[in-house]
């Protein structure tokens, strides 16, 4: 799945060489998929940790630590599966869970992403405001960073 998407969206922007890589994450505070007939259609996981930019301009928003933030991240869904409530789902679990462990739930996208976007938006998330990511080769990417909603999930 994770192939497919990254073929289809783009994403991630920077290719790992193998996908699994990208979704596994030895300090990931939990990870959620979703299924349909013994196939996996979708991801989501929770972190504490994402860039510096990311995190500093959450940070300032809430007023709150970094240590009190809870980081959504790798959510993807395949193309077939999109538009039934999957990506809605695995947002919901992912901040649900960060809620429930007393972090605060954000998370950044890609400014670009606008399907992603939209998606959050509709759930109640706020954008703060946007970073560029620098990568080690010179390459950068403009990220959009969201507060979640604290409390009830959409």
């Amino acid at each position: 799945m994770a192939a497919i998407i990254r073929d289809h969206d783009g994403y991630p922007t920077r290719r790992p060489l193998d996908p699994r890589e990208f979704l596994t994450s030895p300090d990931a505070l939990g990870a959620w998929v979703a299924e349909r007939d013994g196939v996996v259609v979708g991801h989501v996981a929770l972190h504490q940790h994402s860039t510096p930019e990311v995190l500093a301009m959450a940070s300032q928003a809430l007023i709150l630590p970094v240590d009190q933030l809870g980081v959504v991240a790798r959510l993807l869904v395949s193309p077939d599966a999109r538009r039934e409530k999957i990506g809605r789902t695995l947002l919901n679990a992912a901040s649900s869970e960060a809620i429930g462990r007393g972090l605060w739930p954000i998370l950044d996208v890609v400014t670009t992403f606008e399907a992603a976007v939209h998606l959050y938006e509709s759930c109640g998330w706020v954008r703060v405001g946007q970073v560029t990511f620098r990568f080690h080769d010179g390459g950068s990417v403009e990220e959009f960073v969201y507060l979640g909603p604290q409390g009830e999930t959409s």
